[in-house]
């Protein structure tokens, strides 16, 4: 077991009450101690205002122990971290930054992000750059296809750890000892891997790796991480410093009850998530067993959207991923077994002949 302190967690997070909330992978729900902090930000901003020195100089303070705190949750050191406004942002920042030429190659993959494939086409199109996207139904085939691009040359591989639909875990430490071995750089979506797994960007060996702070740390929208190897103290964050503020209080929070506790807490969530929803007539478990927090499940004969809108209506808040056809649940540390069931439950109910048909 974790040996997370569930009841102490839901404590402080007052939307638990009435969502049974797998929606975690989209924005986690917020902490009333991160909204606490926030607030308190801006209402010291409305009373002593916001033009004296000593108000920039303890921002500046806060929002080093923060890029510290950070740094120490995903194996970085805090000059290697750059403070960004999420995922998009550091990743853009990065395909910005690269000595592109005419013609040279950037691989990706189809399982990534939609915003991360259209920045990317963009960036192509921008420098006449020639982007590969590989096509891949497992992790061997993905690692497998990706070296053989990699064979062609190529400037950079842009791959996520955890994928954003189905949740499967790429095996990235092959994919960069392939790319760097070719002379490629490696820039990793780190959106669904942060905060529900454990991170280490210095063994892993990324040159790059992009987060938010939204999801699975359960911090404020607005703010999020990059790692650049190479180092990053040239990077500024323009998030307004009460965000700052909140995401300081998130990871205190979070410290406070083990930064390990709540990645097992996933990890043990996902799975027995996964063993109710396995051999539901009518259900299809996506994901498979080598998962991080989300579970994705294709119901026989409906639409993931309307799906995701049924669960709603009983207030299971997940989402529909069009994309690969299922329904996306995310297996939040706070979840309770009796939750969890009560899911595995309704979504059986739906792929049965009373089930969405009759919504």
């Amino acid at each position: 077991m974790s040996g997370l302190d569930v009841t102490a967690v839901r404590a402080d997070i007052p939307a638990l009450n009435r969502l049974l909330y797998l929606n975690t992978g989209t924005v986690g729900p917020l902490p009333a101690p991160v909204r606490d902090a926030m607030v308190g930000a801006l209402d010291l901003d409305v009373a002593k205002g916001r033009a004296s020195g000593r108000r920039f100089a303890r921002a500046a303070e806060r929002l080093d122990e923060t890029r510290h705190l950070l740094a120490g949750l995903v194996g970085a050191q805090p000059e290697q971290l750059a403070l960004t406004s999420g995922t998009t942002d550091g990743i853009e920042r990065v395909l910005s930054t690269q000595p592109w030429q005419p013609g040279d190659r950037v691989l990706t993959t189809a399982l990534e992000h939609p915003d991360v494939l259209t920045t990317i086409r963009h960036t192509a199109d921008r420098h006449a750059l020639t982007a590969v996207v590989v096509n891949a139904d497992t992790a061997e085939d993905l690692t497998a296809n990706l070296a053989r691009e990699l064979a062609a040359g190529a400037r950079l591989v842009v791959v996520s750890h955890v994928t954003f639909g189905a949740g499967l875990v790429l095996p990235l430490s092959k994919v960069i000892a392939a790319a760097h071995a070719q002379g490629a750089r490696v820039l990793v979506d780190g959106a669904q891997a942060v905060g529900a797994i454990e991170i280490d960007t210095l063994a892993l060996g990324a040159d790059f790796y992009a987060f938010p702070l939204q999801k699975w740390l359960l911090g404020p929208e607005g703010a999020g991480g990059l790692v650049v190897r190479d180092g990053a103290r040239e990077i500024h964050s323009a998030t307004p410093p009460a965000i700052w503020e909140g995401v300081r209080a998130a990871l205190l929070w979070r410290k406070g009850h083990g930064h390990q506790r709540f990645s097992e807490a996933v990890r043990e969530n996902a799975a027995r998530l996964r063993e109710l929803l396995v051999g539901l007539p009518g259900v299809e478990v996506v994901t498979p067993g080598d998962q991080a927090g989300l579970v994705a499940v294709h119901v026989s004969g409906t639409d993931p959207l309307e799906v995701a809108k049924a669960l709603g209506r009983q207030r299971i808040a997940t989402r529909g991923i069009t994309e690969i056809g299922a329904v996306r649940l995310s297996a939040g540390p706070f979840l309770t077994g009796g939750e969890l069931e009560q899911v595995a439950c309704a979504v059986g109910n739906l792929a049965s002949e009373k089930g969405v048909l009759t919504w």
